[in-house]
């Protein structure tokens, strides 16, 4: 397992992959800045724990983004930018993409 989580940070220490965590946890937080009832557990689609695994991606993103490297493995797979990056791309298309669907709570 440590050989899988260490390989794994490995492959996505990279400067343009670093960037576009950046870019996407600076962008999200943005979103979550603007909307919060988007996020919110009572007056949108999403439970409660989306919005945490959603807050641990915006730090996660921006861990890695500005080029931290935790030295201690269990940080560096607690803090896995790939698992991070998926969960922040998802964030930006629930975002982004929730004006187009059927509201969950009627006509609003």
């Amino acid at each position: 397992m440590n050989k899988i989580i260490a390989t794994l940070y490995a492959v996505m220490d990279k400067r343009p992959l670093r960037a576009l965590s950046l870019v996407l946890a600076l962008l999200l937080a943005g979103c979550i800045f603007w909307d919060p009832t988007r996020f919110a557990a009572k007056t949108s689609a999403l439970s409660v724990w989306h919005g945490f695994l959603l807050m641990w991606a915006v730090c996660a993103g921006v861990i890695h983004g500005v080029g931290f490297r935790p030295a201690a493995l269990r940080w560096q797979g607690f803090f896995c930018p790939l698992i991070a990056d998926l969960a922040l791309f998802a964030g930006l298309i629930f975002f982004f993409f929730q004006a187009f669907a059927p509201s969950v709570y009627g006509s609003g």
